[in-house]
């Protein structure tokens, strides 16, 4: 199965895409379980798994994206600036591997595949979570307006 840019992929497609030789149960697994999944395989590719409008505890995450495809995004509360999965990210370098964005804006349901994404920037001082700024790579606005009419871009 071919990963097409605003097709609707469930987490169940996206582990048969990405790791098709996994046969574990997906609400068992780690495709269940986390926003961010590593690729097996692969020097430093992820899935983005982004809702947003999502919620921890009573913080609520910051997450947008500008009309020149600027994801602005955040950590999971728990990172800090020196956590080594943040380290990796700050570090992303999309010539040698890939971050695939997937995006919903309502917790329930599939996820959109937007793209891939290069690292802008980060917070230095904001943490817990930190805060990036990620460049989505041949943005598409108006593709994106169509899936998502209610989007504030």
């Amino acid at each position: 199965m071919p990963l097409e840019r605003y097709k609707k992929y469930d987490r169940r497609d996206l582990r048969n895409l990405f790791e098709p030789q996994n046969r574990e149960q997906v609400h068992l697994g780690r495709w269940q379980q986390s926003g961010i999944v590593a690729i097996p395989n692969t020097i430093g590719d992820y899935a983005f798994l982004v809702t947003f409008g999502a919620k921890q505890g009573d913080y609520t995450f910051e997450e947008n994206i500008d009309e020149n495809g600027i994801l602005t995004w955040q950590s999971q509360s728990k990172n800090s600036l020196n956590t080594a999965f943040i380290q990796k990210l700050i570090n992303h370098d999309e010539q040698i591997s890939t971050i695939y964005f997937f995006l919903r804006t309502e917790k329930k349901g599939g996820y959109i595949y937007v793209g891939d994404l290069a690292y802008v920037s980060h917070d230095p001082i904001r943490e817990n979570p930190v805060h990036f700024k990620w460049q989505i790579l041949n943005f598409d606005r108006e593709a994106l307006e169509k899936v998502f009419p209610d989007l504030q871009i």
